[in-house]
């Protein structure tokens, strides 16, 4: 009996045990079957054509592209077109051979002819803010890029990816600048308190740190035409020789929207108008009061040789850094930012960086807003009125057989190398840091060192910016912290710290532009400007080149004037412009912050 109850303790051990056992492996079971194994956003392959204008000199299976290619499970083919060159980009739209991501500006359509033709795709806003959040929190920030490249008929539906640069509308492309012995010669020397000196960033050209300097200045009209007289007459430069002048005249550009045009109130851009002072009405630049006065003014000073216009035979760049290098002008039309990027030799050809190269380093120059205009005026244009833009210089486009699922992919991208962190900004705008730059202070804050294209291993060169959208943010900031605290002053943070760029910035009454006018309005603005512009120009031209040769008795009984431009024009551009209210206030409308 023993030995039975003892089989039965055994089994019944051992069924417990199988019993037990079961039930682990049961619940092991069940453990397995709901573990959630998490899904490879990436897992589907894509292959992605890809055009920029910085595709010239593209190593195929570049550090970049594979790099990109690993982390999201695609294949970069890199075409070889360049975006900007027009003979390339015509076969390719001909054909309809189009690249699923690309920037063309030489394109031979404008983004929605493309769009019309079947070319390209449109982006609703629902897949930007999905797929492309970083983009989308720029649009909502600064609103008014809602309105740019919306596919016509739509208010949801987009062309492509409008290029955002806020530094852009925080930038004056130009500066006044002036010879600070000169002054001091003829008797107008700078109160130098008010100086704040540069500190150059480019390696070998530290000993410039005491020759370039910023400050604000309070010349009058008066003084200004007084200063332009000396520097012809006298003798600012001492060398016993009269071989020195005040200005050379540059045809209107983006160099001359301070030193001459914005003393009169109005800048080179065609889009601007402006409210005349005599007759009230919204006119464009050929029909503004002050243009009369300017021309009258730029006049006579060519008659009396304070200023000099230059030959007219090569370019107006080249011509300019050759009359500017040899240092016998003492009002100079200068860039904004190239006399610190003196890395590159095309920068280094330009005032007032060329004569303290080439010709006097003991030179010393003011830059800045320096004079007024005969009623106390002086503005400057900022490099672009907002921050977005239209037409092919302004957006990256999608090709039409580019699905959602590719879409997303190809935003995934742009979104990793535009918005995930200021290190990889970095590093698919400017390069790798130790290899194709390094920080001349504390990184991110201080400017950046570029290491020359001739000394960086072949696998590392060509051209940057090639996987990432044209999307920067401000910038301003860190710079003004960057100069506070390191000394590295430059001539954008030295006018936002002190409040220069609001006063100095124009704000047109109306801009011309589909973004602000909407595309029908805009349609008709150009089917009109397009019909009577040329019969206009004919008479601006005329007027224009009469007055620079000294040609005009009288300025106020000309012709230039709106009511004398309508006379034989039937249908005219400026009387739609008056009756039409083109847009709001730009400032207004685009809600910039200075920094």
């Amino acid at each position: 009996m023993k030995r039975i109850l003892c089989v039965f303790l055994v089994l019944a051990v051992f069924f417990s045990f199988v019993a037990c056992t079961k039930n682990q492996s049961d619940d092991t079971a069940k453990t397995t079957t709901t573990t959630t194994v998490e899904e490879n956003p990436f897992e589907e392959f894509f292959e992605i054509t890809w055009l920029t204008q910085n595709n010239t000199d593209f190593r195929e299976n570049r550090w970049d592209e594979l790099e990109l290619e690993k982390m999201f499970n695609v294949d970069i083919q890199v075409w070889t077109q360049n975006g900007v060159v027009a003979a390339e980009m015509a076969p390719l739209f001909a054909a309809g051979d189009i690249p699923d991501f690309y920037f063309a500006p030489a394109a031979p359509r404008p983004p929605e002819g493309q769009y019309e033709e079947g070319l390209t795709r449109s982006i609703h806003i629902d897949l930007i803010k999905k797929w492309l959040p970083g983009y989308y929190e720029m649009l909502e920030a600064i609103p008014v890029g809602f309105l740019y490249n919306l596919v016509p008929g739509k208010t949801d539906e987009y062309l492509g990816i409008t290029h955002c640069n806020i530094g852009s509308c925080q930038y004056f492309y130009d500066a006044s600048c002036i010879n600070l012995d000169w002054l001091e010669a003829v008797g107008y020397a700078f109160d130098e308190s008010k100086l704040t000196p540069v500190k150059m960033t480019t390696e070998g050209y530290e000993k410039f740190n005491d020759n370039i300097f910023f400050a604000e200045g309070d010349y009058t009209f008066e003084e200004l035409n007084d200063i332009l007289r000396k520097f012809t007459e006298e003798d600012p430069d001492g060398n016993g020789v009269d071989d020195t002048y005040g200005m050379v005249y540059l045809n209107e550009n983006q160099w001359t929207n301070m030193t001459q045009t914005g003393l009169f109130g109005f800048v080179q851009r065609a889009e601007y108008l402006y409210k005349d002072p005599s007759s009230g009405d919204t006119v464009p630049l050929y029909a503004f009061t002050p243009y009369r006065d300017y021309l009258q003014w730029i006049s006579g000073n060519l008659e009396k040789g304070y200023m000099k216009r230059l030959p007219g035979e090569q370019s107006w760049i080249v011509e300019y850094s050759a009359a500017t290098q040899n240092n016998k002008v003492g009002i100079i039309q200068a860039n904004g930012g190239r006399y610190l990027a003196l890395n590159s030799a095309e920068n280094r050809t330009y005032p007032p960086q060329n004569i303290l190269i080439n010709t006097d380093e003991e030179a010393r120059f003011v830059m800045g807003p320096l004079f007024r205009g005969p009623d106390g005026t002086l503005v400057d244009m900022t490099y672009d009125i907002d921050p977005y833009g239209t037409g092919n210089y302004r957006i990256q486009m999608i090709g039409a057989q580019v699905d959602d699922a590719k879409l997303e992919r190809i935003f995934n991208i742009l979104q990793y190398t535009t918005f995930h962190s200021d290190e990889i900004w970095t590093r698919y705008k400017s390069g790798i840091e130790g290899i194709h730059f390094k920080w001349s202070g504390e990184p991110y804050i201080s400017a950046m060192i570029v290491t020359p294209t001739s000394e960086l291993a072949e696998e590392y060169r060509g051209q940057l910016n090639v996987f990432g959208l044209w999307c920067y943010p401000s910038t301003i900031q860190r710079q003004i912290d960057n100069a506070e605290k390191n000394g590295y002053w430059a001539y954008m943070p030295f006018m936002h710290a002190n409040g220069l760029f609001e006063k100095y910035a124009i704000n047109p009454e109306k801009f011309a532009s589909a973004a602000y006018m909407g595309y029908e309005l805009f349609a008709k603005y150009t089917e009109i400007n397009t019909e009577v512009k040329p019969q206009i120009d004919t008479v601006v031209k005329d007027f224009k080149t009469r007055a620079l040769a000294g040609e005009i008795a009288n300025y106020n009984t000309e012709c230039i004037l709106i009511n004398c431009m309508l006379q034989d024009l039937k249908s005219s551009l400026m009387r739609f412009i008056i009756i039409r209210n083109l847009s709001n206030t730009i400032r207004e409308k685009s809600s910039i912050s200075a920094r």
